[in-house]
């Protein structure tokens, strides 16, 4: 109940704006009576009118700010319409009451008054005014019912916001988790290929060098993003991997721009689409089958390009899961991003991928 009271309490600025505005009210009302009763025998100096104004219009201050925090507490819960409105009317009641006696108690004390016509003062006073209080709770009652419920709108697009985002989180790690078994079963493959036809020596390095990629995954299981370097780093482990196993069928070609390499990508983005390119590429019977993969920026994209040589008749629709994961990657990470894969003429296949260099690289 006092964590609700506290986060019921208006914040600063709304405090600052209810004290300007019944000021401004306040000041206008003063200055409205002066000039009323400027030429009759009750005048008396503006400043004397404002100030035996003053309770009235100074406790209505309050009175705003315990109305907007009541109000958030009554709609902060879950009730039936008939519970919140026995509620608002129990709260108007205490505050309207709670006003009138105050105001009038300070008015007496600040005048001067005799606090024996206290009561006769307050029900003559009501009997002229009780209509316009009324009038004047029930426009601040439907502001602070309008602010509440505004409040809890953009409170509930944040919660959904928030939801949305931890989805997103859990359907990438589920993709990251999809990913790197599939790419452990084909390096440990290859090691044990190695290991079948009695090349110990490449099969120790294959082993370390698995052992470094392993190291590196285990490094960043917990990080959404990598820099581009270590993208890189990781992909060319995994290709010295591969060029243990098939020999002479791969060869294979990186180039990165400076200017990339110190630039973040979603962690493990490119390594689905080298494999795919080297599953296709060691299928061929002709040796030295091109993998080329070039990474560049292009103003505000950066730009990869990854061409492998193919079959005539392969269709080159992907192994396994990688290249879908990836582009299901790709959906959920960005709005506008770009994955083509495509035959040219030389046959060769390119695969482009483009995609919006976020603000913290820039």
């Amino acid at each position: 109940m006092k964590s609700l009271i506290q986060a019921s309490i208006p914040n600063k600025f709304f405090m600052i704006c209810a004290a300007l505005f019944w000021f401004a009210v306040h000041t206008i009302y003063a200055h409205l009576q002066f000039r009323a009763f400027e030429e009759s025998e009750k005048t008396q100096g503006w400043l004397i009118s404002w100030y035996e104004l003053s309770p009235w219009f100074t406790t209505y201050i309050f009175l705003t700010i315990a109305l907007y925090t009541l109000t958030k507490i009554i709609e902060g819960k879950d009730r039936f319409v008939g519970q919140r409105i026995v509620l608002h009317f129990l709260a108007m009641v205490i505050l309207l009451v709670a006003y009138w006696i105050i105001s009038t108690a300070i008015f007496f004390t600040i005048t001067s008054r005799d606090f024996t016509t206290f009561h006769s003062f307050i029900y003559t006073m009501l009997s002229g005014t009780i209509q316009l209080d009324l009038l004047i709770y029930l426009g601040l009652l439907s502001l602070c019912l309008s602010l509440c419920f505004h409040d809890k709108r953009i409170q509930e697009k944040l919660d959904f916001k928030n939801l949305q985002t931890a989805l997103l989180d859990e359907q990438l790690k589920t993709l990251r988790t999809q990913l790197n078994p599939h790419f452990l079963f084909n390096a440990l493959n290859t090691a044990v290929s190695l290991i079948r036809l009695k090349r110990d020596d490449e099969a120790v390095q294959a082993l370390a060098e698995l052992s470094s990629m392993l190291r590196k995954i285990l490094e960043h299981k917990n990080d959404a993003g990598s820099k581009v370097k270590e993208e890189i780093a990781f992909i060319k482990n995994y290709l010295c991997i591969q060029q243990m196993r098939f020999s002479d069928k791969l060869d294979v070609n990186i180039s990165v721009a400076e200017n990339c390499l110190e630039l973040e990508i979603p962690n493990m983005l490119l390594h689905p689409l080298v494999e795919n390119a080297v599953q296709h590429g060691s299928q061929l019977e002709s040796n030295r089958n091109l993998v080329d993969l070039s990474v560049s920026r292009e103003g505000n994209q950066l730009l990869v390009k990854l061409t492998n040589k193919v079959a005539e008749n392969d269709q080159h629709k992907g192994f396994g899961i990688g290249v879908s994961n990836t582009r299901d990657r790709l959906a959920k990470l960005y709005k506008d991003y770009r994955l083509d894969l495509c035959t040219n003429r030389e046959g060769f296949f390119e695969t482009t991928l483009a995609i919006p260099i976020s603000v913290a690289n820039v």
